[in-house]
């Protein structure tokens, strides 16, 4: 009898236990993910100064300094890289992990003192560790390391005329699409590029980045009906050393002023017939 239970149980895809009314093994909770992590691409100006840590949901707050590490070239972990504050999206799945700007700065105190947190031409890691709990007070459970080449500093404020702007044709849903000379802070291209038709009505639609954040596109929600679109662009968009289009991160007190844009530059973009 025992046997043609057994049989019918693991026929509906029930186990023994759970027909015989004996307690299931605790489920293992599903880990938290460490989702994604910007800049996406792998290599980064000397002077960098923050990452974008996405998570599947919402972590422990008040500890990311004990999981969040740089090791240097040499296996090293660097001393003291981040800035203390803490900075969480309003979902608080999203931590903006900055390098303290003193030590990222020339000739400010902290990088006299203790130097700069990448040093050019070498090859570091991110490493946030796999101890850090959700607010489940579950672990991620792994580590999780970006690994990254440092080049020169970036110190030029940008400037939109460096742009390659690839524009869309008429009639289509085709992206009209954006290539910098150099990575975009990936939260500020979320918000600060837009489309327009002439009258200044904006384009319903959805961007995208890619290439490392070195290309911006847009998609209409409908196909372009107009003959010329135009691009707008807040100046405090930044590239990932803090360089502006309205200014450079670092001015030189000694050198020229920095250019100076409106608040909103807008660029025309001619449709394609």
């Amino acid at each position: 009898m025992k046997r043609a239970l057994l049989s019918c149980a693991v026929a509906l895809g029930w186990s023994w236990s759970a027909f015989a009314g004996e307690p299931s093994p605790p489920l293992t909770p599903t880990p938290p993910q460490l989702s994604s992590i910007h800049p996406s691409g792998s290599v980064l100006p000397a002077n960098h100064l923050k990452f974008y840590l996405h998570f599947s949901e919402p972590m422990q707050q008040g500890v990311f300094l004990q999981h969040c590490s740089v090791m240097d070239a040499d296996g090293k972990i660097v001393p003291e890289p981040f800035r203390e504050t803490e900075l969480w999206s309003e979902d608080g799945l999203r931590l903006t992990l900055w390098f303290h700007p003193g030590r990222q700065k020339t000739g400010v105190n902290l990088n006299v003192e203790i130097g700069p947190v990448l040093v050019p031409g070498k090859r570091c890691k991110l490493i946030i560790s796999g101890r850090w709990k959700s607010e489940r007070g579950i672990p991620l459970g792994k580590d999780v390391e970006k690994a990254f080449f440092v080049t020169e500093r970036a110190s030029a404020q940008l400037d939109i005329s460096n742009w390659k702007i690839t524009s869309p044709a008429a009639g289509t849903r085709d992206p009209l699409l954006v290539k910098f000379p150099a990575p975009l802070d990936y939260a500020l291209l979320q918000r600060c590029l837009r489309v327009s038709n002439g009258s200044g009505t904006l384009f319903n639609g959805t961007c995208a980045t890619s290439a490392g954040e070195q290309v911006w596109t847009f998609t209409p929600e409908n196909p372009w009906t107009v003959s010329v679109l135009s691009l707008q662009a807040d100046s405090f968009l930044e590239d990932l050393a803090g360089n502006s289009l309205a200014r450079p991160f670092e001015v030189n007190l000694q050198g020229p002023a920095p250019r100076k844009v409106p608040a909103v530059i807008s660029v025309p973009v001619q449709v394609k017939p």
